[in-house]
Formats: structure tokens, C-alpha cells, sequence
């Protein structure tokens, strides 16, 4: 085949057994029903089509400078309230310090799934206690509770978009969503902002290498990545793969709902299209 790019070019129905796709850009083309059999797709470029990757990489940036600005503003009123002389702004700096590393520390060692969980029971509980020391004390201040709650979001929505930022851009996409957000934290105006924006940073390209790989602790949000595939990225939905070769090509950036898999080559390195480990197929 003539060219090197296929990009959002439509092969539905077509019959490509033994076509040599190697090293092309086939982001957002369709080969729904396609006849792929022998194929060999290794180190092929999939996933999002250009320029909708390119949307969305940048609203995640957008999202990770606000959740870079957030973090460090956060870090910021940490260190002020910790050193507080005044019991009511010490609890309030040890909640929002405690929501931080509890969340950001499960993210990272037991994954998002598990840390959604935990976070929520520990919600639940702040909010518990919350009302309970307003029924006794009548002094308790709700904003404790909102800033944790904000913190929260803002966390989670920074692993998002640092997802995104790998899916649809790969290595050039991370470090953009990691470099904006760490920016974010810097212009807070303060040096532990910026030191909060480099941990934040590294967690999400460890978080995110994760998730791309296939890692089970994030399942949550290879989903969230998957929708994004079934409407935008490279479709392989019922197409015969069967001994097709890819090799060097990241497949969870595929949609290959009802595809025949037999006898593919999958590359190690990288998890099988989600759709192929849901329905339990090799």
C-alpha cells in the first residue's frame, strides 16, 4: 500500500489478509469487518485520530494546570495551618495533609479502583465527624470538609487527564500534562507548590504507564480510556485477526469488539484490546 499513513481511513469490509500495515499511522481508521488475516501491524501507530487526540490532550492540560494550582495552593495552606498556634486551623491543615498522602499514596500502591474505595468510606467518616461536632460544639467550620472534598476531585481529575494525556498523546502527551501541572503548582507562588506539583507529576506517569500496560489495579480507568477508543480510536470490531502480528503496537488503544483473535501475536509489553480480556479470549 502506497503512503505511510492511514489515519482515519476506512478499510470496513475490506480484504487485507497478508497487508503489511508496519510502522503506519492507522489512528482512527476503521477496519470493522475487515479480512486482516496474516496481517502484520507491529509498531504501528493506533488510537484516537489526530486531531480529536489533539483535543483532548488539550483539555487534559487545561485540567492539569487547575489541578496543578489547586495541589500547590493546598500545600501552601498546609504549612501555614500546621504551624498554627490555634487548634481549629491544625485540624483543618492535618485533614486536608491526611486526604493528600492517603489518596495520592493508594492511587500509586494499590491502584485507583481500591483508592476510590478507601477515600470514600474515609469521606464518609469526615463527614460523620463533621456533624457530630457540630451538634456538640456548634463551632465546627464546614469548610474543612469542602476544601477536603475539592482536594478530592481534583486529585482524581489529575489522574484522569494524566491517563488521557498517555493515551491519546503516548510519551509526548504524559510529559505535556506533567510538565503544565507542575507549572500549576509553581504558579501558586510557592516553593512547596512546585515541590507538590513534582510529586503529583511523577505519580501520574507512574500511574499512567501503569494503566496503558494493562495493570488490573486501574481497571477504572483503562474503561474510561476505552470509551474514548470505541469512539474515536482505531476499530477492529469484528474483523478476523486471526494470526495477524502486532507486535510493537500498543493494542488497549484499539476497539476490537467481536473480533476474531486467534493465533495473534500479541506484543508483551503492552495488555490485550479490553474487550478481548473481557470476553476471555486469547
Amino acid at each position: 500500500m502506497a503512503g505511510n499513513k492511514a489515519a482515519a481511513a476506512s478499510f470496513r469490509g475490506h480484504d487485507l489478509e497478508g497487508a503489511d500495515f508496519s510502522g503506519r499511522d492507522i489512528r482512527g481508521a476503521d477496519f470493522t469487518g475487515a479480512n486482516l488475516r496474516s496481517a502484520k501491524v507491529t509498531n504501528a501507530k493506533v488510537g484516537v485520530r489526530p486531531r480529536v487526540g489533539a483535543a483532548i490532550l488539550g483539555m487534559a492540560m487545561l485540567v492539569a494546570v487547575a489541578c496543578g494550582v489547586a495541589i500547590g495552593w493546598s500545600v501552601d495552606q498546609l504549612r501555614s495551618r500546621v504551624a498554627s498556634d490555634e487548634w481549629d486551623q491544625v485540624a483543618e491543615g492535618s485533614t486536608l495533609a491526611f486526604t493528600v498522602v492517603l489518596l495520592l499514596g493508594l492511587i500509586v500502591w494499590k491502584g485507583f479502583d481500591f483508592a476510590i474505595k478507601v477515600v470514600a468510606v474515609v469521606y464518609l467518616a469526615l463527614v460523620a465527624i463533621n456533624v457530630a461536632a457540630n451538634l456538640i460544639a456548634d463551632d465546627f467550620e464546614w469548610l474543612v470538609l469542602v476544601k477536603a472534598t475539592a482536594l478530592i476531585v481534583f486529585l482524581m481529575l489529575a489522574v484522569v487527564a494524566g491517563m488521557l494525556g498517555r493515551v491519546v498523546g503516548g510519551v509526548f502527551g504524559i510529559w505535556s500534562v506533567i510538565l503544565v501541572a507542575v507549572l500549576g503548582g509553581l504558579a501558586t507562588g510557592q516553593s512547596e507548590g512546585g515541590i507538590a506539583g513534582v510529586v503529583v507529576a511523577v505519580s501520574l506517569a507512574l500511574i499512567s504507564k501503569r494503566t496503558v500496560r494493562g495493570d488490573p489495579r486501574d481497571r477504572t480507568l483503562r474503561r474510561i480510556s476505552h470509551r474514548l477508543i470505541r469512539r474515536w480510536g482505531t476499530q477492529f470490531i469484528d474483523a478476523d485477526l486471526t494470526g495477524a502480528d502486532f507486535t510493537g503496537t500498543n493494542p488497549i488503544r484499539c476497539d476490537a469488539r467481536g473480533a476474531v483473535v486467534d493465533g495473534v501475536t500479541w506484543d508483551p509489553g503492552y495488555a490485550r484490546p479490553l474487550d478481548v480480556e473481557l470476553a476471555g479470549q486469547s
